[in-house]
């Protein structure tokens, strides 16, 4: 008899904890900014190939967030969080990286991986790697666990270090390093993109606030 009670005291206890977990899950994706999505633009002097730009800010006063930042002006975060590509296309990607930075906790990112060529551009030169003691943030693009979809391509931002200053709506930040890169896509599909440098607050590490929380240093790319 005590036996089956502990049995079913457990159970209980384990629904329970599930129950909860569904509804912070549901209070994440409740508060998440729901952001149009950043089409890429077909790209007139080549096939088969499309342009996408986005930038990288120390806080949320620019992108889309809104002019006052949204919920969290003071977070770091992407400019767009939902991207919209073709399928079976080269995705020609610039990013403009306004933001600081410091150490990767992982060397594994500060390498390019999964471009055409395994290259990208750094203020238009050409490196498969850098410093990991320098870096902003990264762009790593990986398929949804479960779904089928496989793709992996992880670009290091090294960290902004020209000086000068430039207003993009109510946020001042110095002039940013340019990093370009392309990409392959096959068939359609849905893909997640993190940053994978430690850029958040909150919690050990550095991966709590932004980074933990989709809209900021996270986002999907959705393969048409």
């Amino acid at each position: 008899m005590y036996r089956s009670r502990s049995v079913v005291t457990a159970l209980a206890s384990v629904l329970l904890g599930g129950a909860a977990l569904a509804l912070a899950g549901f209070a994440l994706a409740s508060n998440t900014p729901h952001q149009k999505s950043l089409q890429c633009v077909a790209d007139a002097t080549m096939a088969n190939s499309c342009n996408l730009s986005m930038s990288t800010y120390g806080d949320s006063l620019a992108g889309q967030h809104g002019p006052t930042g949204g919920p969290h002006p003071d977070w770091v975060s992407y400019s767009n969080q939902n991207l919209s590509v073709p399928a079976n296309t080269t995705v020609n990607v610039t990013i403009n990286q306004y933001d600081s930075g410091g150490a990767l906790n992982n060397a594994f990112f500060d390498q390019v991986m999964g471009t055409v060529g395994g290259t990208a551009t750094f203020n238009g030169v050409t490196v498969t790697h850098v410093d990991p003691n320098n870096i902003g943030h990264t762009f790593t693009l990986r398929g949804i666990p479960g779904s089928g979809s496989h793709i992996f391509v992880s670009v290091p931002l090294p960290a902004d270090s020209k000086g000068g200053v430039v207003k993009i709506g109510a946020g001042v930040y110095t002039q940013p390093n340019v990093i370009t890169f392309s990409f392959k896509t096959g068939s359609k599909g849905v893909y997640e993109w993190n940053c994978e440098f430690p850029c958040g607050g909150s919690r050990e590490g550095q991966f709590g606030q932004a980074m933990s929380t989709f809209g900021y240093m996270s986002g999907t790319l959705t393969v048409n």
